[in-house]
């Protein structure tokens, strides 16, 4: 009951009462997806029955992503599920080039929805990885629409894989301001091999870690940004940590 009474006036303090009280209703309703928020252009599209509502939890109302950000303008978005993190950056920064990637179909679909009305925003229904390859994407862990993992299988697979190479040639990108990671567990193959010439280059890499998908994530991860960056500096919010590349420079192209 507290929790509940809690959520509601954080919904208060950060929209006020009347827009409040209004995605709240929106939120709980089974008729309206769509939530229109005074800082955010375009309404927010929102499937029912499934992860969509805490993922717009986790980043308007938890502001999980919440950063001292400046000079944005190349971001990828890996694991962008339904597009909530590639509009909140694209709000911020409206002239940045964001690649938004979700393997998992129907996420891509809702996240092509969240995105069409937004220039610059490529979305590409693919998964993350460090060379190309055939992967299956599955619930393996039963967790629903925010869930799904991909494991190389070039016997049962059903997307296709593409590393940040691949990426960075398609959309000619310089260099990297920011790189979102949530992957369920596959951020121990990206920082495995085939990173040493891009990761330095990154300015800044937002990550959850999933070692209980994928034991070594962790420790696999953080020895790629020992070897990469010659000094960061490491915060934590919500699930999330945020890697600072000090030694980052524009100048340093990819």
């Amino acid at each position: 009951m507290y929790k509940k009474i809690s959520v509601y006036l954080n919904f208060f303090h950060l929209f006020g009462f009347l827009k409040g009280l209004n995605i709240i209703l929106k939120l709980k309703s089974k008729n309206s997806n769509s939530i229109q928020l005074t800082n955010i252009k375009h309404p927010i599209h929102l499937r029912k029955g499934n992860s969509d509502k805490d993922v717009f939890g986790q980043v308007f109302l938890n502001q999980e992503y919440k950063f001292k950000y400046s000079n944005i303008n190349y971001v990828i978005d890996a694991g962008a599920n339904i597009g909530l993190f590639s509009i909140y950056i694209k709000n911020l920064f409206p002239d940045a080039t964001i690649i938004s990637i979700e393997p998992e179909e129907h996420n891509y679909t809702q996240l092509k929805i969240n995105t069409e009305h937004y220039n610059h925003i490529y979305t590409e229904n693919l998964g993350l990885w460090y060379k190309r390859a055939k992967l299956k994407v599955f619930d393996k862990y039963q967790l629903g629409s925010w869930g799904f993992v991909v494991e190389e299988n070039n016997g049962d697979w059903n997307v296709e894989a593409i590393s940040i190479p691949d990426l960075i040639q398609k959309y000619q990108l310089p260099y990297i301001d920011i790189l979102k990671i949530d992957i369920e567990g596959s951020e121990k193959e990206l920082f495995s091999t085939n990173y040493e010439n891009w990761l330095p280059k990154v300015k800044l890499i937002i990550i959850e870690l999933h070692d209980k998908m994928n034991t070594g994530a962790t420790k696999t991860f953080f020895e790629a940004i020992n070897k990469s960056f010659t000094d960061y500096s490491l915060s934590l919010k919500g699930e999330n940590l945020f890697i600072e590349n000090l030694g980052f420079k524009n100048q340093n192209q990819i």
